[in-house]
């Protein structure tokens, strides 16, 4: 069944997608992105004619160039801003951001609208995780609102034939190569996220040398206020181990937050089937 949903023709997608809006998401909240997928969505409550109210989290380390996209492409979108950035947060709570300890989607991703239906542009072509949880209409594990998920089996070549057929504006990062003409960015996020892997990280950092920087600081700074200090169990915290603040950092920056994992930004607020 998911096979042939994902088969559909576009025409027939787009269809059922209009169709969804006019039925779930009239007066609901939007997550917006700004990436490729979010665009889509929110192209898609226009032609359907529904009131979505959108909003982009802030997470405060998203690439300049997307930020700079959606100032200039969607300025009705409302901001939600952060009352901290990342990585003070980081040093608040002794802990780095991991592939499976994400704190960072939970306070500056999935925060917002929980208290309404929720939009989200999520799709299962992405993981064999997400193909396992998610399908159109999902209830929130805390409030039981709604998440709905209008283009959820759209491909990434539903999605680009969309962008072109509609001559929707997108991040200008989807079209950077490397010298092998191969798309540097094919998804967008926060810059040094460990769920892209060392070799994403990598690949971020040389892009954005001063993020990387940022981040190191962060380690510093975590460690000069937490090292000796025991976590509340009155144990020494994880990163004692690593004897320093710059060996903690090489830790992390050679895929040890990484491990292999298939869970999904949004996964957190689902309730499990």
């Amino acid at each position: 069944m998911i096979q042939t949903a994902l088969d559909m023709p576009l025409e027939r997608k787009i269809e059922k997608a209009i169709a969804f809006y006019q039925t779930y998401c009239d007066g609901a909240y939007g997550a917006f992105s700004g990436g490729k997928d979010s665009c889509v969505i929110k192209e898609l409550g226009v032609m359907a004619g529904v009131d979505i109210d959108w909003h982009y989290n802030n997470t405060t380390i998203d690439p300049p160039e997307l930020v700079r996209f959606i100032k200039k492409h969607h300025a009705d979108v409302k901001w939600n801003n952060q009352y901290k950035h990342m990585m003070t947060r980081m040093v608040e709570k002794a802990n780095p951001p991991t592939r499976l300890g994400r704190w960072c989607c939970a306070e500056y991703k999935e925060q917002g609208g929980n208290d309404s239906d929720k939009v989200i542009g999520i799709r299962i072509a992405e993981s064999a995780r997400r193909a396992k949880l998610w399908q159109m209409v999902v209830p929130h594990r805390k409030t039981g609102k709604l998440i709905l998920c209008p283009i959820c089996y759209w491909t990434d070549e539903d999605v680009w034939a969309f962008i072109k057929m509609r001559g929707i504006p997108y991040c200008s990062l989807y079209d950077e190569v490397d010298e092998m003409g191969k798309k540097l960015f094919a998804r967008l996020g926060c810059v040094g996220c460990p769920m892209a892997g060392p070799t994403g990280q990598c690949k971020e950092f040389e892009r954005w040398p001063k993020y990387e920087e940022m981040w190191k600081r962060g380690f510093e700074k975590l460690w000069d206020k937490w090292h000796g200090v025991n976590n509340r169990k009155g144990e020494p915290r994880f990163f004692e181990v690593y004897g320093s603040a710059e060996a903690m950092w090489e830790w992390w920056r050679s895929g040890g937050a990484y491990k292999e994992s298939d869970q999904c930004v949004f996964e957190d607020m689902m309730s499990q089937r």
